[in-house]
């Protein structure tokens, strides 16, 4: 009996073990190489998490991550410290990212006084060393002929450095390219896409407005649209042009390559936050894309937690994005922190301020998320970044948001326009008006039923936003080019995308039938006044 058993027992092992093998070789036969092209230093690294976060997910689903950077020293130990289950093609850059890393840092250094025209000065000087990149990036021939031997299934890149969507055009027209995409500076997007874009309701992304506006509001949104497309694609072809013909033909350009684009992550958006506007089948919002289940917070900072009772805790963060404050604003900040019942953890980096509160605890970093999950966690102060926003979102915390520049007025709209919270001006705010736009949130119950209700919203969705993005992105590598979700549009010259071709013919048909009506009236009228006999019609007649 015994050996029965013992029989029985190994065919079950043997057929588990069978199962299990079986599993790792369908597993293994889907894997699949993807090759990303991240963005050179954006003002924050988001953009690089993001691509990193939908890498990691990828390999997790058994596929090859093949990362292109600098082979600069910082950047690429970093990288291979921190994402060691990536490989990484390195090329030599010439400096140009420690250049461009220290005009970066430059510029979050002075990011509480940048106004939107200093950040777009800086933006064209990022431009110009992001040109320089891109060039040594795509003249090294030893790189791309290595990427080219990997016969990569899809290249992702991100549109705030298009020199993605060049190297996918120049490494073979046949691999499918995704942008994942928080906005594109050069606005090289929409008309890729082939979307409309009615700017009566459709807020421009560096204005504060939503999608009810004023006429004055909707004059502003038209100029600004217009000018600073116009501007937008002037510079970027006056970057970009010159090496698309040189790698991938004379006849194209940097808006026609990067309308080869299959499909468009949009992690900056979502169907709760947004305002509604028109969209195509290629184009998917993964909107809070980079929010993760809740950790446990370590000890010291759970017991600081649980001291706050009742009265809970604000979570007050800007990111990377202010790395010090004026002597006027931190003290302002720490003097409205300090009159308020709630503790405060506030990520900081500088000298302490000296009207610092008891119930205030500053940190050169804090776990945002988990913070923000916490059920003590009242407000977030933010400066309304699409990551903190959409950690708010889901975790349903009301927001006062300080926006400084780039989309985050934007975002700050959306915010408030959805009740989610209040928006301040960063640049003029005082103790007393942060004080009591904090107590407003927290003491208002309608902001937190709405945090709540919104959060459900969001929450509510088959898939979660990064599953949707793995699996368009498993999509495009089954069936390839996505040829078939692209607008006809992309192709239309603008004549015929604006219907003039039609209108004109109308309007000579039009003008045609009219003239002939015309002349034909004035001809009977003339014969039947000459028929009449009247001596003065009979002079016209003559």
């Amino acid at each position: 009996m015994g050996s029965k058993m013992g029989i029985v027992s190994k065919r079950r092992c043997f057929a588990i073990l069978l199962v299990f093998l079986g599993f790792l070789i369908r597993h293994r036969s889907s894997a699949e190489k993807v090759l990303f092209v991240p963005a050179i230093d954006a003002p924050s690294d988001s953009h690089w998490f993001t691509q990193a976060n939908i890498g990691r997910a990828l390999v997790e689903k058994g596929h090859s991550v093949t990362v292109v950077i600098s082979e600069d020293m910082y950047t690429a130990k970093k990288r291979r410290a921190e994402w060691s289950d990536f490989q990484f093609e390195t090329f030599q850059d010439g400096g140009t990212q420690a250049r461009l890393k220290e005009h970066q840092n430059h510029m979050l250094s002075m990011a509480e006084e940048l106004s939107q025209q200093k950040f777009r000065e800086v933006f064209t000087a990022a431009s110009e060393g992001a040109k320089q990149y891109c060039s040594l990036l795509l003249g090294n021939s030893n790189l791309v002929d290595r990427l080219r031997a990997s016969q990569y299934s899809v290249v992702i890149s991100d549109p705030f450095f298009p020199c993605g969507a060049i190297l996918s055009a120049h490494l073979d027209t046949r691999v499918p390219h995704i942008a994942v995409i928080h906005a594109d500076p050069n606005f090289l997007d929409t008309k890729a896409a082939g979307v409309p874009l009615p700017l009566s309701y459709v807020p421009f992304i560096i204005t504060d407005f939503t999608d009810e506006m004023t006429f004055v509001q909707r004059l502003q949104n038209v100029v600004l649209c217009t000018l600073l497309h116009m501007m937008a694609r002037r510079d970027v072809s006056s970057n970009y042009d010159e090496l698309v013909r040189k790698y991938f033909g004379e006849e194209e350009t940097i808006q026609s390559v990067t309308s080869r684009t299959d499909l468009w992550l949009y992690y900056r958006t979502d169907n709760v936050l947004d305002f509604p506007r028109p969209s195509m089948p290629n184009m998917v919002q993964v909107g809070g894309l980079n929010v993760r289940a809740a950790a446990p917070l370590a000890k010291d900072m759970e017991a600081f937690v649980h001291s706050a009772g009742d009265d809970g805790v604000i979570v007050v963060s800007f990111g990377s994005m202010v790395r010090t404050m004026s002597t006027g604003r931190k003290e302002a900040f720490a003097a409205a922190f300090a009159r308020i019942r709630q503790k405060v953890v506030w990520r900081y980096v500088g000298e302490k301020p000296t009207g610092l509160g008891n119930n205030t605890k500053l940190l050169a970093w804090l776990p945002q998320n988990d913070l923000l999950a916490h059920p003590k966690t009242r407000a977030f102060i933010t400066h309304a970044g699409s990551n903190g926003m959409y950690e708010a979102l889901h975790h349903g915390v009301p927001m006062v948001c300080l926006p400084l520049f780039g989309d985050q007025p934007a975002n700050a709209a959306r915010v408030v326009a959805r009740g989610l919270g209040v928006m301040l001006d960063f640049s003029t705010v005082t103790a007393e008006q942060l004080y009591q736009a904090i107590l407003h949130v927290v003491t208002n119950n309608s902001y937190q039923e709405t945090a709540a209700r919104l959060s459900r919203l969001h929450r509510d969705q088959p898939q979660s936003p990064m599953e949707r993005a793995v699996w368009w992105i498993e999509y495009v590598i089954k069936h390839g080019r996505l040829t078939h979700l692209r607008a006809r549009a992309v192709e239309l010259p603008w004549y015929q995308y604006y219907l003039l071709d039609v209108a004109v013919f109308l309007f000579g048909v039009c003008s045609a039938v009219l003239g002939t009506v015309w002349c034909s009236c004035s001809f009977i009228c003339g014969k039947i006044f000459c028929k009449s006999g009247n001596s003065r019609h009979l002079e016209i007649c003559k």
